[in-house]
């Protein structure tokens, strides 16, 4: 499973700086920070209705520390709020991996926006709700903490990508059943997908990237799964 792993994470790497995905990139990127810009200009209003003490230094002190909170909490938010936008192109990445890598099984089904939306809200509360619990822990508990932030995102991440990659194969409700039945490779994929987290910069392409990335095990599973799976 490991060499195909390795394989499969080549092949999108190889991929990633394609003019179909800098479209995407670029793209979401471009909504990502409309909408911080937005929640930045909100959140600097709203801060201005804080009053002050009345004591000089005090007030400019913590008017500075606010204005540093809104602006580090707009530059965590920049990778979940990337991923509400990435599943909105899934089918622009799915036929592009597809026609590259799989031209014999692309995916007939196309996704609704609404789906696609719902996707990348999904993702953004995963993506939220596991780092807020997970990076505290890679800083108080050094080393041990980091397997914990690979663990828990391998389990969510490889869950979220796998699931909205198999959008495009699968009505919604068998989809679960084929995850669970091969939910090793999932999990391992899903790991691989985190580890990227862990770097700067780097992981802004998380989104796009894991979205990719899953058309790869997602075919992989499609070729060795064959168990039927029954309509719910």
């Amino acid at each position: 499973m490991v060499p195909v792993m390795i394989g499969a994470f080549g092949k999108t790497l190889s991929q990633i700086f394609s003019k179909p995905f800098r479209s995407i990139l670029w793209r979401s990127l471009g909504m990502t920070l409309l909408l911080l810009v937005t929640l930045g200009a909100v959140g600097l209003w709203g801060t201005g209705y804080i009053p002050n003490l009345g004591i000089g230094w005090a007030d400019t002190i913590i008017d500075v520390l606010i204005d540093a909170a809104v602006i580090v909490g707009l530059i965590f938010l920049v990778i979940p709020v990337t991923a509400i936008f990435i599943p909105l192109f899934l089918d622009e990445v799915g036929q592009a991996v597809e026609e590259r890598h799989f031209p014999a099984s692309i995916g007939p089904r196309k996704q609704g926006i609404i789906e696609g939306l719902w996707l990348g809200i999904k993702g953004l509360f995963v993506l939220l709700a596991v780092n807020l619990v997970a990076l505290p822990l890679v800083f108080l508990l050094p080393g041990f903490g980091f397997v914990i932030f690979l663990v828990v995102n391998g389990f969510l991440l490889g869950r979220e990508f796998f699931e909205a990659a198999a959008v495009r194969h699968y009505p919604p409700a068998q989809i679960k059943q084929l995850r669970k039945r091969h939910s090793g490779r999932v999990f391992v994929a899903g790991m691989a997908v985190a580890a990227l987290l862990a770097i700067p910069i780097v992981n802004i392409l998380v989104p796009l990237f894991g979205t990719a990335f899953m058309v790869h095990v997602l075919q992989g599973v499609m070729a060795r799964d064959t168990t039927p799976t029954p309509a719910v």
